[in-house]
């Protein structure tokens, strides 16, 4: 049985160490051949993506080694199937194969295709092929998945002259490529996919904060509606005071910690906009959960919800816009004492003696907060 030097052993390590900072999967393919290619020298080394459905093959070349031109693409097609260790699948899908494992020297100058169209065109007689899993279930009952791509790493010379050591270290190396190769093909999902969420949450318009209320994430059109509804905060990395100390009361209110909860959205509103902001308290992950959406304000509407009648919700909308009566009069086209008759009516409604306080019961039962002066 062939055993490896203690310095294949060491280098043999270092390349497996070397595999698993591979992360990037557009270039996997080109630094894990790259790897190889150090343990186990050749003169055409090539990492190979075949689809087994339409036998297409994308290769990997490193530089400085020779690469198939188009044509050579289609003679690799044409007669993959002549290869020998294609045709004894899935016995080789196992581990490490050479052409001369399964063919001796003149059988293989009889191949038309493989040999005289393809392999000595770049000066090569040899090739060891090594497969990489498709799945971490692969065995040789299982059969080729066809969507899924054949991994390849084919490792020509010009002489027959691979040992069992290059053998035994390709199978030894085997194992950890499949998962590096899974680890890069992982992690660029990974990648999409907050790309994705990245997208998603900026469509959310969403503020994430810690315990602390300081500010983990925040999206941009969030970044602006802070700015413009509330005053500048004294720290960056926090919400403003006044936004805070909602956040602080929804927290407060909370009757089960186990549970994250919606809390009765904050309504802020400036000229004919308003702010909505909604908090859920994620208390298994200790974080809250601040999700806005800016809504036109139809305010006329709105006060005729609360039990006013049409011209009474009127007059009220312009005294919240500081209007006094005689200008009320002018807008309505109506006589002074109309206006104060129906002020007084909204008056009765609503409990309460005076403009201030009719403006302030309006904006309590409709949920609305105005706006803190920007500094």
């Amino acid at each position: 049985m062939e055993t490896l030097i203690s310095q294949d052993t060491q280098r043999l390590l270092y390349a497996i160490q070397e595999l698993y900072t591979l992360h990037d999967f557009s270039s996997f393919s080109a630094r894990a051949l790259a790897i190889v290619h150090q343990l186990v020298p050749s003169e055409a080394p090539a990492f190979a993506l075949t689809n087994l459905q339409t036998q297409v093959i994308s290769n990997t070349f490193l530089p400085g080694y020779p690469s198939w031109p188009p044509e050579m693409e289609q003679v690799a097609r044409r007669y993959w199937r002549e290869h020998p260790i294609v045709q004894h699948m899935p016995h080789t899908l196992e581990g490490a194969y050479k052409i001369s494992d399964f063919l001796t020297q003149a059988e293989f100058y009889r191949l038309e295709g493989l040999c005289h169209q393809f392999l000595r065109l770049i000066d090569c007689e040899e090739g060891m092929t090594l497969f990489l899993p498709q799945s971490e279930l692969r065995s040789h009952v299982v059969p080729l998945q066809l969507n899924e791509p054949l991994v390849t790493i084919a490792l020509n010379r010009s002489q027959r002259n691979f040992t069992e050591r290059d053998r035994l270290i390709l199978n030894l190396l085997r194992p950890h490529l499949f998962q590096a190769y899974c680890n890069a093909k992982y992690y660029h999902q990974m990648q999409q996919n907050l790309a994705q969420l990245h997208q998603s949450l900026n469509c959310l318009n969403l503020i994430i904060l810690n315990h602390q209320g300081q500010i983990q994430s925040i999206t941009p059109l969030a970044t602006q509606w802070l700015h413009t509804y509330f005053a500048k905060s004294t720290h960056p990395d926090y919400l403003p005071d006044h936004l805070w100390a909602w956040v602080r009361h929804q927290i407060s209110s909370l009757t089960n910690n186990h549970v994250p909860k919606a809390c009765l959205p904050l309504h802020i509103a400036q000229a004919d906009k308003q702010l909505v902001i909604r908090c859920v308290i994620d208390p298994i992950n200790d974080r809250y959960l601040l999700l806005l959406e800016e809504q036109s304000l139809s305010l006329l509407n709105s006060l005729e919800l609360l039990g006013l009648s049409q011209r009474e919700a009127e007059v009220l909308h312009w005294v919240m816009r500081g209007k006094d009566n005689q200008t009320i009069a002018k807008h309505l086209n109506v006589h002074i004492s109309t206006v104060r008759k129906h002020l007084e009516s909204v008056y009765r409604k609503f409990d309460v003696q005076s403009r201030t306080e009719a403006i302030a019961q309006a904006l309590e039962k409709l949920g609305v907060f105005n706006s803190l002066p920007l500094n």
